[in-house]
């Protein structure tokens, strides 16, 4: 996949690319765009106040592990189907890192367009505060990962 080329974005419910395809978590038609944090930010001890908030952030992909298709659905109205390109990774600033899950789409070939292991990337998911006290447990559950060019 060329640099710069989106995997999912503003468009991600309705796009084959799709690496995430969740109803619920769909922005509504002129929402704003999710505010892009550092990963230090969501490691803070304000972390809760972002619970389930969609968040753009901003890193290197490592450890990543692409996990097989699984019999799914990717929204509570759909049919079930084979979910591809299930992964997590963990994605590191210059302020921290913290994993990143990725749900999986219908679409065969979602596994293809994750990010490799050392891609720059721009994540765009909802925070899951796992544990609030130190050190705490955060997570973002992916809902549109776009390569980003080396510079």
């Amino acid at each position: 996949m060329p640099p710069s080329q989106a995997v999912g974005g503003s468009s991600f419910c309705c796009t084959p690319f799709s690496l995430l395809i969740v109803t619920l978590l769909c922005p509504p038609a002129g929402a704003a765009e999710p505010e892009q944090v550092s990963i230090q930010t969501l490691l803070s001890p304000q972390a809760t106040s972002y619970q389930l908030h969609l968040m753009t952030l901003e890193g290197v992909t490592s450890a990543l592990q692409i996990l097989p298709p699984i019999v799914g659905s990717y929204s509570l109205r759909s049919k079930p189907c084979l979910l591809y390109g299930r992964a997590s990774f963990t994605l590191e600033d210059e302020t921290g890192s913290l994993p990143v899950v990725v749900l999986g789409s219908c679409n065969p070939g979602a596994a293809e367009a994750l990010p490799k292991d050392g891609d720059r990337v721009r994540v765009t998911g909802a925070v899951q505060v796992l544990k609030s006290e130190a050190p705490r447990d955060v997570r973002v559950q992916a809902t549109a990962i776009q390569l980003l060019e080396l510079h």
